[in-house]
């Protein structure tokens, strides 16, 4: 009989250490890499020469990494890349650091992207929170220069000072629609001469769609693709003047009315005010239709939500249909929808494929290398690209940079046996990760869409946050350009319903009516 061959301790050992490094090293270079950034021991407040430091850096580093310029031409007509010297104006002329912050933030709304902005004072804390453990993200968000900064500039920021008109109005089928008062809800702007469901036709004597274009440094402006031009879905006019309104009542009368601006009354809070959960649910057991709302897909309710939610779909398993409404609800994580509303309710695998595009830029790389891991290694060039035949230059000016397929997949968690229709409520304030979410609910056919056209940059990643050196602020951008399966741009042309409908300005109409007398 043969004697097995015994392997020597040392060797043993040696092999042990040999892994040990290897893992370490993969670690260190596929999942928490170094972010190269720098933050000076500033002494506040800031200098015009330390203001334009920040916005030279800032410029720099969106020209080499933010994904979305060529997208903006298409869409805008702007080349923000071309306003340099506009933008450098206006920050050597800010006179408090205050007012350096919102020209700041001023600028990059002109880019038209909801994750592009600096992170607020007000936002700062959560996003440290949601951003905490050895990744990329919390090197920046957590860093202990950052948090200095921030405490400074929650002094300079402690409350809103922007005044506006006690008027709001709402987008109803490409008109604006007399809808509350935001400086204080308890009154009517009824109240002030305009009642409610009045049509607004003038501001200042311009008419209301060309005021719209002049917003672009204050709003996301959305696109009403039946009607051809861009919109608010609802208007605050923030001023610090009068300002002269040129209404239509619900009765047909002409009415111009001068508002003085004021300052919102400031609604106290507590804890009591953070939900004990999202979601909220409806039944009709006679007609077998079941309603879940989500306003939002937070990270911070992902845990939380899943087991009412699960213990609701048991509960209309044998239901004939399930509306789902995420109208309104900007995103947060992916998560939430695949884990607590998808997998329940699926007994097989769904996947939807689709692309992300990066700038090739070295900042970006630890960011990218922590969400691939190993698939980094196998990046390609975007000129291999093979769906839509569009060339790498309708994405990038320069036609350089990378590209990974990215897989939303969801596996049957348990699923509660549920047979009936899913209808997904969508409208465009849906963005980011409920964007994926509708998207992948119409390419996989999990469910009908019904509603308007999409919010749009849902595929991808988490913002990437970069630091201005002497302020210490953080300014996020999308770090990719998500592409749909065909290889349009989801940003651009979002996601469309497979039934359209919109409210109607007679439902509006209607809906006043009632409260009145009520």
């Amino acid at each position: 009989m043969k004697k097995r061959a015994r392997v020597p301790l040392r060797i043993l050992l040696v092999l042990v250490f040999v892994i040990v490094i290897t893992s370490v090293l993969i670690y260190a270079l596929l999942w928490n890499p170094k972010v190269d950034f720098v933050v000076n021991q500033t002494v506040f407040p800031l200098t015009t020469e330390q203001k334009l430091e920040d916005f030279e850096y800032l410029y720099r580093m969106l020209e080499q990494n933010y994904p979305y310029f060529e997208v903006k031409k298409r869409q805008l007509g702007m080349d923000w890349l071309s306003k340099k010297q506009e933008f450098v104006s206006m920050i050597a002329e800010t006179k408090s650091d205050a007012e350096f912050y919102h020209v700041l933030n001023s600028i990059l709304m002109l880019l038209q992207n909801g994750h592009t902005n600096v992170i607020s004072p007000s936002a700062y804390d959560d996003s440290s929170r949601i951003y905490d453990g050895l990744t990329p993200w919390a090197q920046v968000y957590n860093d202990r220069r950052v948090r200095d900064a921030y405490s400074y500039w929650q002094t300079v920021l402690k409350e809103s000072e922007e005044m506006m008109l006690p008027v709001s109005f709402k987008y109803i089928e490409g008109e604006y629609c007399a809808w509350s008062n935001p400086v204080d809800p308890e009154t009517s702007p009824g109240d002030y001469g305009i009642p409610r469901g009045s049509r607004l036709i003038e501001v200042d004597g311009i008419s209301t769609d060309d005021y719209i274009k002049t917003l672009m440094d204050r709003y996301i402006l959305d696109y009403d693709r039946l009607r051809g031009k861009a919109k608010v879905n609802a208007l605050v006019i923030y001023t610090d003047r009068p300002v002269r309104l040129g209404v239509e009542t619900p009765e047909g009368e002409r009415r111009d009315i001068t508002l003085e601006p004021a300052r919102p009354v400031q609604a106290e809070s507590s804890d009591e005010d953070v939900p004990e959960h999202l979601f909220s649910t409806l039944k009709d057991e006679e007609a077998g239709i079941a309603y879940l709302r989500l306003p939002s897909f937070s990270a911070l309710y992902v845990e939380k939500d899943g087991p009412g939610i699960r213990a609701f779909l048991e509960e209309i398993r044998d239901y004939r249909g399930l509306v789902i409404d995420i109208r309104l609800n900007g995103g947060g994580s992916t998560s939430y929808w695949a884990r607590n509303i998808v997998a329940p309710l699926t007994d097989k695998r769904l996947a939807m494929k689709c692309y992300a595009l990066f700038r090739d830029s070295a900042y970006l790389k630890p960011f990218i290398k922590h969400k691939l891991f190993t698939d980094y290694l196998a990046l390609k060039r975007i000129d291999s690209l093979n769906a839509g035949g569009r060339t790498p230059e309708y994405y990038f000016a320069d036609g350089k940079g990378w590209l990974t397929e990215i897989t939303y997949g969801t596996e049957p968690d348990n699923p509660v046996g549920f047979r009936g229709k899913i209808y997904l409520l969508v409208d465009d304030y849906v963005f980011s990760a409920s964007e994926s979410f509708a998207a992948f609910a119409k390419e996989t056919g999990w469910a009908t869409l019904i509603g308007t056209d999409t919010g749009g940059d849902g595929i991808g990643f988490d913002p990437i946050p970069i630091v201005l050196p002497n302020s210490g602020l953080i300014v996020r951008f999308p770090g990719e350009m998500g592409l749909n399966p065909d290889g349009t741009v989801n940003e651009e042309v979002k996601t469309i319903p497979d039934v359209y409908v919109e409210q109607t300005w007679e439902d509006i109409q209607k809906r006043f009516r009632r409260e009145d007398i009520a």
